[in-house]
């Protein structure tokens, strides 16, 4: 039961990954020199980051970290190094199970330090980090010109 709130919680993440990528880029060109641009997708890249590493984490004891704040990307990858991740994602949470989610796993953290942490504690971390972050994307992308939409969860699942 647990799982699949996680899984459909992963699903409307997923669905609001898609419109915050179309709102980066409904930004008019002429403010893309604009800082406030390029923070967008920095945060955009920072979600990115903090989902390949989290998952890196729990399923390969953190041996492929990246930068977790990643400055100056290039916009043009993102939608792939989007679908790559969801795709991960998505099948890592197929295989979790209600006892899964019930059990520590263990990564080094970027001092050599071996840490453990629920992996429900995780999950429901990252489910509010991503709010945070693209609820930051839209005001910038507002603030440039682009078009918003919102993305709370209540919208989605009165969509479907």
């Amino acid at each position: 039961m647990f799982t699949e709130r996680y899984r459909l919680w992963y699903e409307h993440e997923k669905a609001a990954n898609a419109l915050m990528l179309d709102m980066v880029e409904s930004v008019p060109p002429v403010n893309h020199a604009d800082p406030r641009f390029q923070r967008a997708i920095d945060l955009v890249a920072h979600l990115a980051v903090c989902r390949e590493n989290w998952l890196d984490r729990i399923i390969n004891n953190g041996a492929n970290q990246k930068d977790w704040m990643p400055q100056s990307e290039k916009w043009g990858m993102m939608r792939k190094r989007y679908a790559d991740v969801e795709r991960a994602w998505t099948l890592y949470l197929g295989d979790l199970s209600d006892g899964d989610i019930a059990k520590d796993f263990k990564f080094i953290r970027s001092d050599n330090s071996e840490y453990s942490l629920l992996t429900e504690t995780q999950l429901t971390q990252m489910v509010g980090h991503a709010f945070y972050h693209r609820g930051q994307v839209v005001m910038l992308v507002a603030d440039l010109g682009g078009d918003t939409v919102d993305t709370d969860y209540l919208f989605w699942v009165e969509s479907r």
